[in-house]
């Protein structure tokens, strides 16, 4: 366990600083079977019907550490993409989450336009 320890720190310390080691990690959503993470969006999010409830979860520090549910969370459709690709959390000020799932050119125009590109 301490070797373990001690190759983690040992990475992060080398680590260049603009690296995805040394990053802040921000945390995703599980929902079903799906990974989604953050996306920064500048138009109003279009958020469709209930899905279910989903969970943020924090970051791991080692490689196959299993990650902490920070908490439980209603998890939204966006209108115009599917669930597998986006979703959305808070319907009254809704935060856009993707997936790795390809999207379709339809939902690239919709994600792109939340997006602000």
């Amino acid at each position: 366990m301490r070797h373990a320890i001690a190759t983690v720190a040992a990475l992060v310390a080398l680590a260049p600083a603009g690296s995805a080691a040394a990053a802040q990690c921000n945390p995703s959503v599980a929902f079903q079977t799906a990974r989604y993470k953050p996306v920064a969006t500048r138009a109003r999010v279009p958020v469709g019907r209930r899905l279910g409830r989903g969970a943020i979860v924090g970051c791991s520090i080692t490689h196959g550490a299993s990650r902490d549910v920070l908490r439980r969370v209603s998890v939204y459709t966006v209108r115009g993409v599917r669930p597998q690709v986006a979703i959305a959390l808070r319907p009254s000020k809704p935060a856009l989450y993707v997936s790795s799932v390809r999207a379709t050119a339809a939902e690239r125009r919709v994600l792109n336009r939340l997006r602000g590109r």
